[in-house]
């Protein structure tokens, strides 16, 4: 399993998404040849920078076999660090 998290502008979160599974698509076709796995699974993890998620994440925490309420925790962490960006980028131009 090949597990990429993300944190893309708004506009960006289905794009970034798609992208992250076809960025690995090589990667888990050669890892399925050296340890002779019958499959890999990618999960891609995109929560925007203002707390946005796929449609889709639901189905991807289910394959982590993680419940829905870890979604909250995602979206607080990225709006903490995402103030925290800003708030410093405005103390340094006061």
């Amino acid at each position: 399993m090949i597990v990429d998290i993300a944190v893309p502008h708004d506009e960006n979160l289905v794009k970034v998404e798609k992208e992250k599974q076809i960025k690995y698509l090589d990667l888990s076709h050669e890892i399925v040849d050296m340890w002779n796995v019958d499959s890999v699974i990618i999960v891609p993890i995109v929560v925007s920078a203002h707390g946005l998620i796929a449609k889709s994440l639901d189905q991807h925490l289910k394959r982590l076999t993680l419940d829905g309420w870890i979604k909250g925790l995602m979206q607080k962490a990225v709006l903490l660090d995402t103030a925290r960006i800003v708030r410093r980028f405005l103390s340094l131009e006061s």
